[in-house]
């Protein structure tokens, strides 16, 4: 099969020309061919495919209630549409099972790394904390929920302040489970001292759910920062972090420290306006911003693709560097950048397509076509049920 572009990014670079694949594989890039072309995309931006580690749902599928197998399977094809070819469902346990049975079996859709459970382990921190209360770190618990997830728990995000926190952390690393400091009260001190003791491997959706910067106090947020060893997910959709606020992430750390994340719940993709689920109401506006009823904002209605515009045309990051972001960092994050991440001959054909409105064209994982915007329509991929959750 052959791709052709003007427009190709590799890890060096933009690059004009052809991608060879064979199977599974990128076997040749080529900057001519005289043979047939498959899928000429002379004028579209052909990237590698895009690796999402915070994702709680797309397209009316939801990662954060009970799920079965048709649910996930649902979900990682769904999100082939925005060009997302890797992933880790940020669930609850609740659907940690149906997930180890998905990742565990033969699936379409974009791979699943693995499971990211994003707690239980709270004490947020910041803006709109409402009557809200969270379980304290326990290993027995940790233990039980790594167990229910089947081998399929890959991260687990903490508040790293909390009492028995840094016996939790030195139990998930003794498993090979990632650490992420998450919703939590520290201040800058207790960061230092967490990542001393027991190392954290990156901030969760760094900016949101923390102290943020003072100037008596840097807070969670300028602590983290401060650290020259921690990975950043970051979410780009100028709802959850105002440009200016990326333009001192940026300064602070190199952009092959960051990682975007879309932090999508099940409304993403689906008509804006208010949804009802298990009592609770959520209401999503055009430009993707979701607040529950007491005004706080719960999750994303964007998705990594759409976030990259916003880091290029308003923030200014060079779009080599957004796609790096999107897709080399996590799979350098995630230990599997030998395999996919980037458009190189002998890793995975993980390739996405987009045209200038950061619209997904194209999505080919591990070889196989799973999206192609000319014959497949997007909402066939989508969750019908969640439509009847709309109520205005």
């Amino acid at each position: 099969m052959i791709i052709k572009s003007d427009h190709i990014f590799l890890e060096n670079g933009e690059f004009s020309g052809y991608v060879k694949v064979e199977g599974k594989k990128i076997v040749d890039i080529l900057d001519s061919y005289d043979g047939i072309v498959d899928y000429d995309f002379t004028d579209k931006r052909v990237i590698p495919g895009i690796i999402d580690i915070h994702n709680h749902g797309f397209g009316g599928w939801s990662m954060t209630d009970s799920a079965d197998k048709a649910i996930v399977e649902g979900y990682v094809k769904a999100l082939t549409t925005i060009g997302v070819t890797c992933c880790m469902p940020t669930a609850k346990e609740e659907a940690f099972e149906a997930i180890a049975d998905v990742y565990n079996s033969e699936y379409r859709g974009a791979r699943i790394y693995g499971i990211h459970s994003e707690g239980p382990f709270w004490a947020r921190g910041g803006e709109k904390t409402v009557g809200m209360s969270w379980p304290l770190p326990d290993v027995e618990e940790t233990k039980r929920l790594v167990s229910k997830a089947k081998g399929a728990m890959k991260m687990m995000a903490i508040a790293v302040e909390l009492p028995n926190a840094y016996d939790v952390i030195r139990y998930l690393h003794s498993e090979n489970i990632k650490v992420a400091c998450c919703h939590t009260k520290s201040m800058a001190e207790d960061i230092r001292k967490a990542n001393k003791e027991v190392k954290i491997d990156i901030a969760t959706h760094l900016g949101n759910g923390m102290q943020g910067m003072h100037h008596r106090n840097v807070g969670a947020l300028g602590g983290l920062l401060l650290e020259d060893d921690i990975w950043y997910e970051v979410i780009t959709d100028l709802n959850h972090i105002c440009a200016d606020m990326l333009k001192i992430f940026f300064k602070l750390q190199p952009y092959d420290k960051f990682c975007l994340i879309s932090d999508s719940n099940f409304i993403a993709g689906l008509p804006v306006g208010t949804y009802i689920r298990y009592g609770r109401e959520m209401y999503a506006d055009e430009k993707g911003l979701i607040l529950n009823s007491d005004g706080r904002i719960c999750g994303s209605g964007k998705w990594v693709m759409s976030n990259m515009g916003k880091l290029e045309k308003v923030v200014g990051v060079p779009f080599d560097k957004v796609v790096q972001m999107a897709s080399l960092n996590p799979a350098r994050f995630l230990n599997i950048d030998n395999h996919t991440g980037s458009i190189k001959i002998g890793k995975d054909a993980d390739i996405t397509v987009m045209d200038e409105d950061y619209n997904c064209l194209f999505t080919m994982v591990n070889g196989v076509v799973e999206y192609d915007a000319k014959v497949d329509k997007q909402e066939d991929y989508f969750n019908k049920d969640a439509l009847k959750l709309k109520v205005a």
